[in-house]
């Protein structure tokens, strides 16, 4: 039995309907009713709360083949992963009512060089308005292997949030303290990259069984976000 529709006739000006011939020929839609309907729901939608953009990027999405829409999915993952790392590194540097100072460990991080054992002395550090004030802890950045995120002679900021897989942090591994690139797998090895891949020879790695102890001292504060490198 056929479904009773409303049926409605208007009057469209020459200008608007040339504009709606060009976006039913952009999506290959079948006739000028199926695109006027498309076009309705879009701003049905619009003001309902989704942007023009996203409805836009949504017919993007649904007109790609398969290998298409997961590129753009990914992208978007990234995208939004990169924002939420932006996102806390600017929580965590809003400026104090009043200027945090906290230890800076001259030669604590060699950037994996063996360094000084721990519990040496620090110099007190009074952090700065680009500084990130959620900071606990600075060490002095000594060695290229992080470059160029974490150059010789830079200040590295850590704090003591709960690590992520590929986040940096600062180790002491077998009572030497590095700063490196962080990553577990799945057989429970632990793996402390270089970010700079020329220097490869400085990663650590530490099998169940070996004997070796590694202790986590803390996660540097960095806006980006590295990925973990394939080569291991």
């Amino acid at each position: 039995m056929p479904t009773k529709k409303t049926r409605l006739t208007f009057a469209v000006p020459d200008g608007q309907l040339a504009a709606i011939e060009q976006y039913q020929a952009e999506r290959r839609m079948k006739n000028v009713s199926q695109t006027i309907l498309t076009l309705i729901d879009r701003g049905l939608a619009a003001e309902g709360g989704a942007s023009a953009e996203a409805l836009e990027l949504a017919a993007l999405y649904d007109g790609l083949d398969r290998y298409g829409q997961n590129a753009l999915r990914q992208l978007g993952q990234a995208e939004a992963a990169r924002c939420a790392d932006e996102a806390r590194f600017l929580s965590e540097s809003v400026p104090a009512p009043e200027p945090k100072v906290i230890n800076l460990f001259e030669d604590a991080a060699a950037a994996g060089l063996l360094l000084a054992e721990t519990g040496q002395a620090a110099v007190p550090y009074e952090l700065g308005p680009d500084d990130p004030q959620g900071a606990s802890y600075a060490v002095r950045v000594r060695g290229n292997s992080m470059e160029p995120w974490f150059p010789d002679g830079s200040v590295a900021f850590v704090n003591h949030d709960q690590m992520a897989d590929g986040d940096v942090g600062v180790f002491c591994v077998d009572g030497a303290a590095v700063i490196k690139q962080w990553h577990r797998d799945a057989l429970g090895i632990t793996y402390l990259f270089s970010l700079n891949r020329d220097r490869a020879d400085a990663d650590v790695v530490v099998t169940p069984g070996s004997g070796r102890a590694v202790v986590w001292q803390g996660r540097v504060l960095t806006p980006h976000r590295f990925p973990v490198p394939a080569e291991h």
